[in-house]
Parts: structure tokens; C-alpha cells; sequence
């Protein structure tokens, strides 16, 4: 029997190389490159999400800036001058000029401009948060908002007319598949599918390759004092009577560490989840809810829980159906100031499901 059919890329690429997220760049840039409608693609999914960059005429792949920033992908106007700057993520996290100098270069023209992310799916939420997150530690004033009908994120002008944008592989690719397939460029669309093959298996199956500092004893040592978080923060749980494990257990497995608590009367589980930390949000701490019997039924929890939803990112929404809620921690500062924010977030979500 024969396997699934994987495009040739999303087979070759990482069998050849640690750098897939660079492969992707210069695949893009060549699509972009050779294709005029692939180009207007670009430019129309910008101006859906507000920034009217006008017509595309160039891209340039890796391309440095100010203080050796080098984004991704640069692309300029008929007139020449650079318009839109483009930074392609599959889970490489952000650098240091991100976004901050990206978007002090563009704004140093007064015409329209684009800082532009794109990113797995399932990372969208978590890489918007820092962005914002980074953007609020600075001078700049900007406000955001989210826009599901084209599946972006996007933000106000920053301090002009440079707008930041996050879209999704998916949503970016679609659009320029769409574009090249009403102008009959088959070459183009076959090249986007190549693309998007290894969009597609970065976003959900890839293993990606060792670097050398990823086996060096910094990331056991920071999965040990992890699991030590969360054993203690259930310790002091427990001792403060907001919490209580009476017949319930805990759950270690290659997906998650967690302990079952009965949290404010709620079934919850509480610690270490890989794939959501991998694929949802930066940290890997999570609450999870459970309809389990004689606990607080997940209809009110959810209902008492309601201020969290609203937050952006949401702190609460549902995986398999079931409440979760992230626990961020605290960058920066040392085991105890982490253990105090956790078990402080934790109580005041007991506090939000049962006041009393």
C-alpha cells in the first residue's frame, strides 16, 4: 500500500537541511518574484487588513536593515521605494528587533506601509500576544484589533501609516493560489503548492531538526525545574485549602505532567502541556476542565469564567471541547516570584468560578 501522497519539498527539505523556516523564505520570494499575480495577492491581502501599499513590483529575500536586523523578505514599489517588510515564522521564536526595529525603519518614509508576519495557524495567537506584549514595553502607540473574516490579526498605524499584520501560511498561500489560478499560471500554482505542502507539515508533523544548544543541559534542566514549579504550586494549593487531590491522582505521560485538583469545587488538571504549549501559547503551564460527577458542572464554569474569555488572546476557550486557560509566568525573576504569580493566578481564577 502506498503513502499518502507528501509534496516533494515537504519530503526533501528536512532531509537535507536544519533550516526549513529559510528554504520557506526563499521559496516565497521566488514565487513572489516570478509572478505578478502572486504579487497582487500580497498586496490585496494587506489592503484588506488596512495598509494600501499599493502595487508590488519586487522582493528581495534577507535583506539588512538598521542595527543587522535582516526581516525575512523586503518588497518595494514601482518607484523602488520599500514598502513592506516580511517576516515568515514556522516556530522560531521572535529575534530581538522584532518588531520594534522592523517597524522604526518603515516608519522613517511617510508613505503606507506593512511589517508582515506570517505563521502556523495554531501559533497566531501566541506570537500576536508577544508582539503586543513587546509593543507596550515601548514608545509606540498603537491599538489593536483582531479581523476573523480574512483570518488576520492586525494592528492600527504605528505612529504613521505602518501597519503590523499577522496572517497565517494558509490564508496568505489560498490567496495567492487563487490569483495565479484566475491568471492560468499552472507553473505558479504548482510552485505555491510545493510551498504550502511545507507550510502544512511544519504546522502539524514536522520534527525539527537538533541544534546543538538544544542538547546542551540548559532545556533538562528547565523541564526539571518545571515539573518543580508544579509540584509545588499544587503543594501550596492544597495547604491553602484552595485546592484539594482527595481521590484523585495525577497524569505523566510524553503529552503532559499534570496533577487533578478540585479547584473552588470544579474538576480540573493542572500543569505541563506539551502540545499546547508547543502549538497555542508561550507557557507551558494550563488549567484544564472536566465534567467529571459531584464537581461543579463546566455549563457554569464557563459562565463564571466569562472576563477571561473576553480577554485578548482570550484566557479561556475550549480544546476538544473542554475549558482551558493558559498560566503565563513571569519572565526574569526568580523560582519563588514564579510560584508566587502561579498560585496568585490560580487563586483568583477559584475566586471567579465560586466568590465564596
Amino acid at each position: 500500500m502506498h503513502e499518502k501522497h507528501t509534496p516533494l519539498l515537504a519530503k526533501i527539505c528536512p532531509m537535507f537541511t536544519g533550516r526549513t523556516e529559510d528554504v520557506a523564505v526563499e521559496a516565497l520570494g521566488h514565487i513572489l518574484n516570478s509572478s505578478e499575480s502572486a504579487r497582487d495577492a500580497l498586496s490585496e491581502v494587506l489592503r484588506i487588513s488596512g495598509a494600501e501599499v499599493g502595487k508590488i513590483a519586487d522582493v528581495e529575500t534577507q535583506v539588512t536593515i538598521e542595527n543587522d536586523a535582516r526581516p525575512d523578505l523586503a518588497a518595494y514599489n514601482e518607484d523602488g521605494s520599500r514598502c513592506v517588510l516580511i517576516e515568515a515564522k514556522f516556530w522560531a521564536g521572535l529575534t530581538k528587533n522584532q518588531p520594534l526595529t522592523y517597524l522604526r525603519h518603515l516608519l522613517q518614509e511617510p508613505k503606507t506601509s506593512a511589517l508582515l508576519f506570517v505563521a502556523p495557524h495554531a501559533r497566531q495567537e501566541s506570537v500576536w500576544a508577544e508582539l503586543k506584549q513587546r509593543i507596550a514595553r515601548s514608545d509606540f502607540d498603537i491599538s489593536f484589533k483582531v479581523e476573523r473574516n480574512h483570518e488576520a490579526l492586525v494592528s492600527d498605524p504605528a505612529g504613521g501609516e505602518s501597519w503590523m499584520i499577522l496572517a497565517s501560511w494558509t490564508s496568505l498561500l489560498d490567496s495567492m493560489a487563487t490569483k495565479v489560478s484566475d491568471a492560468g499560471d499552472l507553473q505558479t500554482k504548482a510552485d505555491i503548492e510545493q510551498l504550502r505542502g511545507l507550510a502544512g507539515q511544519e504546522d502539524t508533523t514536522a520534527f525539527m531538526p537538533l541544534r546543538a544548544k538544544e542538547l546542551g543541559p540548559d532545556i533538562p534542566r528547565r523541564l526539571i525545574g518545571i515539573k518543580s514549579l508544579v509540584n509545588h504550586a499544587t503543594e501550596r494549593l492544597v495547604a491553602s485549602g484552595i485546592a484539594d487531590q482527595k481521590g484523585l491522582k495525577w497524569s505523566i505521560t510524553s503529552k503532559r505532567y499534570v496533577y487533578y485538583l478540585r479547584l473552588a469545587g470544579a474538576g480540573v488538571a493542572f500543569g505541563i502541556e506539551y502540545d499546547r504549549w508547543a502549538k497555542l501559547r508561550d507557557t507551558p503551564l494550563w488549567l484544564t476542565f472536566y465534567e467529571w460527577e459531584n464537581f461543579r458542572p463546566l455549563n457554569e464554569i464557563w459562565r463564571n469564567l466569562e472576563s477571561f474569555r473576553r480577554c485578548d488572546p482570550p484566557e479561556l476557550f475550549k480544546v476538544g471541547g473542554e475549558p482551558v486557560m493558559p498560566i503565563e509566568l513571569p519572565l526574569g525573576v526568580e523560582h519563588d516570584a514564579v510560584l508566587d504569580a502561579v498560585v496568585k493566578r490560580i487563586e483568583s481564577i477559584a475566586y471567579e468560578i465560586d466568590p465564596n
